[in-house]
């Protein structure tokens, strides 16, 4: 079977060795050439595509699953327009990377049931390219990825040596190896669906960033208290109870970083 996945930065194309590895066959983009360079050695089918420019993406699209992983934030609706207008009748399937920025930034906890509209959500962007794609495509999910870490990606280390101005911030993140697991579950099931993609666990940026210092050579210059804060809880147990999902990594305490 083959997948193209539109965007293999750093998620997409630790996806696509995990499902070469799987014995997918592999349509990977990118926008640089020396990834193009990069991507053609690890034995995908690569390709030069530019959110920006109207390209010719028959043969991109020439698969029967389509992963979105550019993030909505550099995902011009514009471009998806011009995408949908090629054949996709081969598609059975299309798989959108969205974010639970997409959830109004309120001091509650939110789950899928919660009803988005333009006028009360978090993140317009993601909310037009989720609703541009839902009507237009009747084989779509969409996977809400909370913050991704693990691996290279420590949050810690975009303080590093700075003031912390909300320790008391509870985090949403989820461990990059289970967005692959998830990808994987969705592509072995017959189901079209939105899910949220969070740990369960949601400790304070203070108690997990201060953990992290103690194993690492990142460090906080100092932690402050935010006054009148919204901590946005995402809950992220539905594809666990519709799907069988299991999580390998649900508590931030437990992520693997190098």
């Amino acid at each position: 079977m083959r997948v193209s996945i539109l965007g293999c930065g750093w998620l997409g194309f630790s996806l696509a060795t995990h499902l070469k590895i799987k014995n997918y066959k592999i349509n990977a983009s990118t926008t640089s050439k020396d990834k193009y360079e990069l991507f053609n050695k690890e034995g995908f089918n690569a390709f030069l595509i530019d959110s920006l420019k109207k390209q010719d993406l028959t043969s991109f699209l020439e698969c029967e699953i389509l992963i979105i992983c550019i993030p909505t934030s550099k995902l011009p609706l514009e471009f998806l327009k011009h995408l949908l207008s090629f054949d996709l009748s081969k598609l059975s399937k299309v798989i959108l990377i969205s974010t639970t920025s997409i959830y109004p930034n309120e001091n509650k906890t939110f789950d899928e049931e919660f009803i988005l509209s333009l006028e009360n959500c978090g993140n317009i962007q993601a909310f037009q390219i989720e609703e541009f794609l839902r009507k237009n495509l009747s084989n779509l999910s969409i996977l809400r990825c909370a913050g991704l870490m693990g691996y290279d990606r420590i949050p810690i280390k975009y303080f590093h040596n700075k003031i912390l101005k909300d320790k008391n911030k509870k985090v949403n993140f989820v461990h990059r190896d289970d967005v692959i697991s998830a990808i994987e579950t969705i592509l072995n099931k017959n189901i079209y669906d939105t899910f949220n993609l969070c740990a369960k666990l949601h400790p304070t940026k203070e108690k997990l960033y201060k953990n992290i210092e103690a194993n690492s050579l990142y460090s906080i210059k100092e932690y402050q208290n935010m006054d009148n804060l919204n901590n946005r809880i995402i809950k992220a147990d539905k594809i666990t109870k519709k799907l069988h999902f299991s999580y390998k990594f649900d508590n931030p305490f437990n992520f693997f970083y190098v």
